[in-house]
């Protein structure tokens, strides 16, 4: 099994820092891909690097437009076209923006990017091309956490312990720990 395009940490990385053996490869790569893809849900946006040909964006009458995936790594184009068409003549050069690429933001040194409805369209690669420590570290949490519940057959129990005596409950979820990571890579969109 490869990991999907989704995956904020590597098979070798698990591997060493949690001591998963050879055998346990496809488990823990599925573990992985379903972690990270809890990533990308929480924060509200894909959180590793790829290439997108084709993001449409609203016009905003504003000399700047934010863009729904974020850092910018590269951009291949932008266009402004109220027909939407997007030749080449509605390209606009680089000497004309500016790029903010940990906010994702484009700004234009002269002008305002005109009101429409998908009249901007861009290309490029977005996201973290180097995954941050904190979220790769919060992604192994999860992956080790949810291999442990696995193996104990508890998933979707905790056990609780209050006055001496032990119940098992529900678990609500991952540790609040990775959560917090999560939620603080969440889009402010």
């Amino acid at each position: 099994m490869a990991l999907g395009v989704n995956a904020l940490t590597t098979w070798d990385r698990a591997k060493t820092t949690l001591g998963f053996s050879d055998e346990q490869q496809a488990a823990v790569e599925f573990l992985i891909d379903a972690v990270s893809a809890t990533a990308n849900r929480i924060s509200g946006r894909k959180l590793k690097a790829r290439d997108y040909a084709d993001i449409r964006i609203d016009g905003p009458g504003r000399d700047s437009i934010i863009l729904p995936e974020f850092p910018i790594v590269s951009l291949s184009g932008i266009y402004v076209d109220s027909s939407r068409v997007f030749g080449a003549e509605s390209a606009l050069g680089i000497t004309e923006y500016q790029i903010v690429s940990d906010s994702g933001i484009i700004r234009l040194y002269s002008g305002n990017f005109p009101c429409g409805i998908g009249n901007i369209k861009v290309m490029g690669n977005l996201g973290f091309a180097v995954i941050p420590e904190d979220l790769e570290l919060a992604v192994l949490e999860g992956v080790g956490c949810n291999r442990r519940r696995l193996e104990a057959g508890t998933t979707g129990m905790r056990q609780v312990s209050a006055d001496g005596a032990v119940t098992s409950q529900y678990e609500l979820g991952l540790p609040l720990s990775v959560r917090e990571v999560f939620e603080s890579y969440r889009s402010p969109r």
